[in-house]
């Protein structure tokens, strides 16, 4: 009985953590050029530069995609930030005051009238999460 419990223990421990699939559709991408940049994001570091290295996960897809998918995502809070990458260069352009000149996007949807928060941005994530960006270009 002892050596029933100890093997169902280990059972237990040894089970990988649950990780799902955040589904991201894509809305307001005016033109079919480049490809669009998404990172999630667990924390504020970093947030929204997708170029700073400190995203959890980065996809890129065409621009033409409606949707895209972040798998293998552990339950816990994130946000998503998104560029149309218009010109293929794989950054986001922004003019001398550095307001981007490609449109962007951020998971709930915020309105960028300074510079994007993590916090209204962020949802769960606690089994298959499907969020909605649209993009904006200021």
């Amino acid at each position: 009985m002892r050596y029933l419990w100890m093997a169902a223990t280990l059972t237990v421990l040894a089970s990988p953590a649950r990780a799902d699939d955040v589904t991201v559709t894509l809305q307001g991408v005016k033109k079919n050029a480049g490809s669009i940049v998404l990172c999630l994001w667990s924390g504020e570091a970093g947030f929204p530069d997708c170029e700073s290295g400190k995203a959890v996960k980065r996809i890129v897809v065409p621009a033409g995609a409606t949707s895209a998918r972040f798998e293998n995502v552990a339950a816990g809070t994130y946000a998503v930030s998104a560029f149309h990458d218009a010109n293929g260069n794989g950054k986001l352009d922004s003019n001398f005051l550095g307001l981007p000149l490609e449109a962007v996007g951020m998971s709930n949807n915020q309105k960028l009238n300074g510079p994007p928060r993590f916090k209204p941005a962020r949802f769960k994530v606690a089994g298959a999460t499907a969020i909605s960006i649209r993009f904006q270009s200021l």
